[in-house]
Order: structure tokens, then C-alpha cells, then sequence
């Protein structure tokens, strides 16, 4: 496999964290609250069954779910944060990490299922046609009765569009969003983004896995208002009650 290369700045994320809230109480916690206590809730439910965690990233859905669920594998393709996240998570027997993308984990563990599977934050990075294919490979890898989370960028239906990150007010076709976005090696604007809207995510779900919720998260705080909009390219009022992003709840029948 040639290596998958994450092309982000790490250190951005605080600086965007900032600008985001969770929209409970004073509006100071976590942005990621509602999300994030849905992964908690789930994993407290499987917890004497198995979890994988598609694209972990540094680990952080897997650290805050080691110890607390039976097995977990992790799959993270990018060779750098893969060997991050095995070093951050080596004390804990019950979680293994891979250097894998789901195709690849299939082939090589045939018929293997989990309890629960997190899909977070990746397929609006992926060209259009393996975004929909992930979602097959999450329905394969959940067990029947299972539960599958997935997450990703959210848009108003008049601001979905394709861009890149570092180019956010940029506006692309899905032909050179999917070019752009099969050649990490080659990504010299940062990652490429595809801005989704709740239907366009929805459509992405296979049959075999029934929607149970839908919800959105990473409200923007009315301050940011404004520039949110200039990117989004929509007005500020647009964006007063809209998360940046969005999860779904799957269940597989």
C-alpha cells in the first residue's frame, strides 16, 4: 500500500476549538460534548464486547475507551500517527493499532466484527467514491445489533460545497476535489474538505445499517459569526442555530 499522508496542522486545532461551542449552559463547554458523551454512552454499553476506531487519528476516541470495553482496534493508514498512537496506547493489552484502511483490515481478518465502530471525522476527506465505500466497510465490520457511529463536516444545503483546508473560502469541483483528495502526497493546500450537508451524509449510509440519530455539533460562537459566514459564504444568520459538524447513530439490522 503506498502510505496515506494526513496533511493537517495539529496545531490549528486549539486555535479552532476556541471559536466552537457546545451550546449547553453558558455555552463553555466542550464543543464536541454531544458526540463525544454519545461514544462514552456506547462504549459503557459494549463494554464486555469490541469497539474498532476507523481513522483514530492520535488516539484520543481509543485512549478514552481503553480500559472500559474488552478489545478495541484502532486503524490509522498515515505511518506517522499510527506510530504515535501505538506508542500513546502500548500499556493497554486489550488495544491493538493498525496501520491499515479498512479494505485492508477486511481482506486480512475475514468475517471479523465489532460491537461498536466509530467512523470519526474522516470521509470528508476521502474522494467521494471511497467515502461511500467506508461506509460499506463500517457496515461489514459491524456485528448485527451492533452500533456504528460516524462523523463528519456539516453545511447548510446552500454552503455544502468541496474546498481545501487551508483555502477554505475556495470552491471546487467534486472532479478536482477527488483528484486533489486520491493523492495525499501531492496536497499542498492542506486537507482537502468536502463540506457536507445532513442529506448528502445520510445518502452515504448503506441499507444494512437503520439511521437511529442524527445530530449536529460545534456550534460557533456568535462572535465568529461573521467570519464563519464569509467562508461559508452564506449570511450570519444562516449559521446562528447550524453546527460545524455532524454524527450519526447507525444500527445494523
Amino acid at each position: 500500500m503506498k502510505d496515506y499522508i494526513y496533511n493537517d496542522r495539529e496545531e490549528s486545532m486549539p486555535t479552532l476549538s476556541a471559536m466552537l461551542t457546545s451550546r449547553l449552559g453558558d455555552g463553555s463547554g466542550d464543543h464536541e460534548a454531544v458526540y463525544l458523551d454519545t461514544i462514552t454512552l456506547m462504549v459503557a454499553a459494549f463494554s464486555s464486547g469490541s469497539m474498532i476506531d476507523i481513522g483514530t487519528g492520535r488516539g484520543r476516541i481509543s485512549e478514552a475507551a481503553a480500559g472500559k470495553i474488552r478489545e478495541i482496534v484502532a486503524l490509522e493508514p498515515d505511518p506517522g500517527r499510527c506510530n504515535w498512537t501505538r506508542e500513546l496506547l502500548s500499556k493497554y493489552e486489550s488495544v491493538s493499532v493498525e496501520g491499515l484502511m479498512t479494505r485492508e483490515y477486511i481482506a486480512k481478518n475475514p468475517g471479523k466484527q465489532f460491537d461498536l465502530a466509530v467512523l470519526g471525522m474522516v470521509v470528508q476527506h476521502l474522494p467521494t467514491y471511497a467515502a461511500a465505500a467506508v461506509l460499506e466497510d463500517v457496515a461489514t465490520l459491524t456485528r448485527s445489533g451492533g452500533i456504528a457511529i460516524a462523523s463528519t463536516t456539516h453545511a447548510i444545503e446552500k454552503a455544502k460545497c468541496f474546498t481545501y483546508q487551508h483555502v477554505a473560502d475556495a470552491r471546487i469541483s467534486e472532479e478536482e476535489f477527488n483528484a486533489y483528495a486520491a493523492d495525499s502526497g501531492a496536497q499542498d493546500k492542506g486537507l482537502p474538505v468536502h463540506r457536507f450537508s445532513r442529506s448528502e451524509f445520510e445518502a452515504l449510509v448503506p441499507q444494512s445499517l437503520e439511521i437511529v440519530q442524527w445530530s449536529q455539533f460545534s456550534y460557533y460562537r456568535p462572535e465568529f459569526l461573521q467570519r464563519f459566514a464569509e467562508v461559508h459564504q452564506v449570511e450570519p444568520a444562516d449559521l446562528m442555530n447550524v453546527g460545524n459538524s455532524q454524527f450519526l447513530v447507525l444500527k445494523k439490522k
